[in-house]
């Protein structure tokens, strides 16, 4: 089977051409990218790219690993676009999910020896973003997130800086939505009580 040729690409539609690929949504971009066409898939990264990015150097310690793990997930979008079928994950969350498995091989290859803790919840920041606006509360914030569980801090990243639904979270994450709740409550406890400790700290 020959591979495809992007300079070949077939137009997403017929729509395309008087509306652009700008007002096209994450799933008609995504039948595009499965065609080859190179318009939406630029189209997609520069939606996405940003995000994807923030969310990859929230594990990883260094920029350049970050930026090369962002790579990859969009040139595996690209690759496998024609597999893609919406299974009640959309277009960007399956990046997340390719984003995020990138980054648990990136650390595993850093930490051969350490183990993944893949039993812990998805925490929620709630009261907490309201501190971000200033900038020791955002100190704290970002120290307590680093001392969480990778699990726990890929879901405050996935649900509030980046706005996801419990159920997209999940499903990044591959586990059902009540998990996700029952985990969301025990992780909550973690970081109030490490944001308190801080408090006591600095008071």
């Amino acid at each position: 089977m020959k591979p495809r040729q992007p300079a070949k690409a077939v137009p997403v539609s017929a729509a395309v051409a008087t509306t652009g690929v700008g007002e096209l949504d994450d799933e008609e971009l995504m039948a595009g990218i499965a065609q080859g066409d190179k318009r939406a898939f630029s189209e997609f990264v520069t939606r996405h790219l940003a995000s994807i990015m923030a969310f990859a150097a929230r594990h990883l310690p260094c920029r350049s690993d970050a930026e090369d793990v962002a790579q990859e997930a969009f040139t595996r979008l690209w690759q496998k676009a024609p597999q893609w079928q919406s299974r009640g994950i959309a277009p960007k969350s399956w990046v997340y999910r390719t984003t995020y498995n990138l980054c648990i091989d990136n650390l595993r290859k850093q930490k051969p020896d350490a183990a993944i803790d893949d039993q812990q919840g998805l925490v929620s920041l709630e009261n907490a973003e309201d501190r971000l606006l200033q900038d020791k509360q955002k100190m704290a914030i970002d120290q307590a997130l680093a001392s969480l569980p990778e699990r726990q801090r890929t879901a405050i990243v996935l649900c509030n800086y980046h706005g996801l639904s419990n159920r997209d979270a999940g499903a990044i994450m591959d586990i059902s939505v009540e998990a996700l709740e029952s985990l969301l409550s025990r992780a909550r406890r973690s970081l109030r009580t490490l944001l308190m400790q801080h408090r006591e700290t600095a008071s």
